[in-house]
């Protein structure tokens, strides 16, 4: 990794954040009526398709909106870094989000509230353009085609692109909507309210139970007054506490969280120095995002050992059927070899879930491991993508995510010398 900026609070001026804002709008009218992001990857539209077919599969439907916060300043923030050929930006920032699930039009599942956005936006370094081999899909048709021959003109709808118009492009997106701010100042007096409702009930309980009692009385309306006054300290002493514990206890959930898959940090750091060693171009980033996708197309495939990434031999656990939506929290690798010019590497991906199980949508935190595999012969392709290949027989692109065979001269494609493929997961 190198050129590596942060950015915080970047200014409505700069470019990464109208990209961010543009991208906030085209996700959410993904999910509302099903318009197709510009923004988004050949890979990101491939993945959310997969989820939208899988969704349909089960019966049901998501609905996921970004919107501006509604109880603090929108913030956007960046980091960016650079590899051989792409600068990558992590965009992130506040968001009131809204998702809600529904089953034959009736709604099963719904949370809205403050949460953040985050996305993985790539582009060309200046200077250093990606070659016109590079494989990528036509943004007008969606065929397989390259950046050469779009900018001459898609043989298919013959369209033509320039490159600042075939970039940037969202990789990746997260939401998490429950990175709460636990310590919101307009909750506490929610807790001071409920406290005073509390001990207030208290008080005229017991002023009840001494007069039912026959107890004495010297002024009513001052003892009245003086216990409510009371009853509002006590309320606003123990509110405030059960505020602060609330806050605390959900802070300390919130970085537990985070902080799943810390033990492993060692293991994938050695494996990816191995890795450089035996491929300069290789980076960590790389990996982790390259990982996140093959998740999540093996997660959102509602017949997942028909994908050409996925080469498993057993069967995929049918537990995996019941996840409609997951928000990544952390990886790590677990353990991985190499062997004769092939890597196998073992990983596990610590996530948030919504699972469809028994006609209800229930959120769980789950650990998901995975296995991939890859031949180690020639320099990582950082722009390779599976939906747009050229056939190494012939020239002629096709996508490879749904075709294990060149359409024009029948051979098969060597993915593995491409492509990390996905030899077991288990949850």
């Amino acid at each position: 990794m190198d050129n590596f900026e942060m950015n915080i609070n970047i200014s409505p001026t700069d470019k990464n954040y109208n990209y961010y804002q543009s991208f906030a709008k085209q996700v959410s009218d993904w999910y509302s009526d099903g318009k197709v992001s510009e923004l988004a990857s050949q890979d990101t539209r491939f993945m959310l398709e997969q989820q939208k077919e899988k969704l349909k599969s089960l019966g049901l439907e998501l609905d996921m909106k970004t919107e501006k916060p509604k109880v603090d300043t929108e913030r956007v923030s960046s980091i960016s870094y650079g590899d051989n050929v792409f600068v990558n930006s992590i965009i992130g920032g506040n968001k009131h989000i809204t998702i809600s699930v529904h089953k034959s039009q009736n709604e099963i599942f719904r949370y809205t509230g403050e949460g953040t956005l985050s996305i993985i936006m790539q582009n060309p370094k200046e200077g250093n353009l990606p070659s016109p081999k590079t494989p990528v899909c036509c943004p007008h048709c969606g065929a397989p085609s390259t950046l050469g021959k779009l900018e001459d003109g898609c043989e298919f709808c013959d369209s033509k692109f320039l490159m600042d118009e075939l970039y940037p492009k969202v990789m990746h997106f997260f939401i998490k909507e429950d990175n709460e701010n636990y310590f919101e100042e307009n909750q506490i007096k929610k807790y001071i309210l409920g406290g005073f409702i509390f001990f207030s009930v208290l008080t005229i309980g017991e002023m009840i139970i001494d007069l039912l009692t026959g107890g004495t009385r010297i002024n009513i309306v001052f003892e009245v007054v003086s216990r409510l006054a009371g009853s509002l300290f006590a309320g606003a002493i123990f509110g405030g506490i059960a505020w602060f514990i609330a806050g605390s206890v959900g802070s300390v959930k919130l970085m537990r969280k985070s902080a799943r898959g810390a033990t492993k940090t060692m293991n994938s750091l050695s494996f990816c120095h191995k890795m450089r060693l035996i491929d300069p171009t290789f980076s960590t980033e790389y990996f982790r995002d390259k990982s996140m996708s093959l998740l999540k197309l093996m997660i959102y495939s509602k017949n997942p050992q028909e994908l050409t990434i996925c080469k498993c031999d057993k069967p995929i656990p049918e537990k995996f059927r019941e996840i409609v939506d997951m928000t990544y929290y952390n990886s790590g690798v677990d353990k991985y070899s190499f062997k004769d010019g092939i890597c196998n590497v073992s990983l596990t991906f610590y996530t948030d879930s919504l699972h469809y199980h028994n006609g209800e949508i229930l959120r769980k935190s789950d650990k998901i491991r995975m296995s991939l595999r890859k031949v180690i012969k020639k320099p990582t392709n950082l722009g390779f993508s599976a939906m747009a290949v050229s056939c190494p027989s012939c020239g002629a692109s096709f996508d490879a995510e749904k075709l294990k065979n060149c359409p024009f001269c029948d051979s098969a494609y060597p993915i593995e010398e491409n492509e990390w493929v996905v030899t077991d997961i288990w949850i």
